[in-house]
């Protein structure tokens, strides 16, 4: 009794079922196709973006979903989705949004806890910005860019850095004390440079208008006589030639609120 043999051209296996060798039976079984090697598009029509995801990873010893599918140039996974209303072309930020069911705001990171860039599971990921997925790498030693007082142009020390963060004064009087000027004290108070630095509070100066307690019209001595007048404040207006409306702001200090 001759032995049925496999459908697919120059294949000498015997028949497993419906036509295919075993070889070819499971290839069409996984991929949808028995001469297919791995997953193609046509093996994703009518599925989910669940049933997607998952034939597109597989489980490491460590932990990590290994994406097998396609990278970009920065070595993310490549995944086309819609989670939250948005449309995610990476694969862990996907991972991340449908798994913690959130959307992503504007400027915020989806970072690797296990320093894997394809790995898409989501206890590996958390959410960030900027300088959080900076510390994140600072901290772990793949920076390779000099930072801090191992930059060479770096004019002052880490505990300078600090002190400065802590300095309520106005920019300029703490660029004067450190020698540095002052879009480089304000890039220090935005976290832009020294950002690796570890610290909870940041002094603000209180901004003071340069033209505070001055005027053409009004003197400190003016304001404390319409606090006091009993005349009506058309009447002060027209003594003093100012609005009846500057008035009513001085006596309800809401203008010259230093003057007691």
């Amino acid at each position: 009794m001759n032995k049925s043999i496999c459908c697919i051209k120059e294949c000498e296996n015997e028949v497993l079922a419906l036509g295919l060798c075993n070889k070819h039976w499971r290839r069409n079984r996984l991929y949808g196709s028995p001469v297919a090697l791995k997953n193609h598009s046509g093996s994703f029509v009518g599925l989910t973006p669940e049933q997607r995801f998952k034939k597109q990873y597989k489980v490491s010893p460590n932990g990590c979903w290994e994406w097998v599918s396609g990278i970009d140039a920065d070595g993310y996974g490549l995944f086309r989705a819609e989670s939250f209303g948005q449309v995610f072309k990476r694969a862990h930020r996907w991972s991340w949004s449908h798994h913690n069911s959130s959307g992503i705001e504007p400027g915020q990171m989806v970072c690797h806890k296990c320093d894997n860039r394809k790995c898409v599971n989501p206890e590996h990921l958390f959410l960030g910005d900027a300088l959080i997925n900076m510390q994140d790498k600072v901290a772990k030693g793949r920076s390779r860019t000099p930072y801090g007082e191992a930059c060479a142009a770096s004019k002052i020390t880490e505990e300078q850095a600090r002190a400065i963060l802590a300095d309520p004064r106005p920019y300029a009087a703490i660029a004067a004390d450190y020698g540095l000027n002052q879009s480089s004290v304000g890039s220090i108070k935005q976290r832009i440079s020294w950002g690796h630095l570890d610290v909870e509070f940041i002094g603000r100066a209180k901004r003071i208008s340069p033209r505070k307690g001055k005027s053409d019209k009004i003197t400190p001595e003016i304001v404390r006589e319409i606090r006091s007048s009993e005349l009506s404040g058309k009447e002060l207006a027209e003594k003093f030639g100012v609005s009846p409306q500057l008035v009513c702001d001085i006596k309800k200090r809401r203008s010259w609120a230093h003057i007691e």
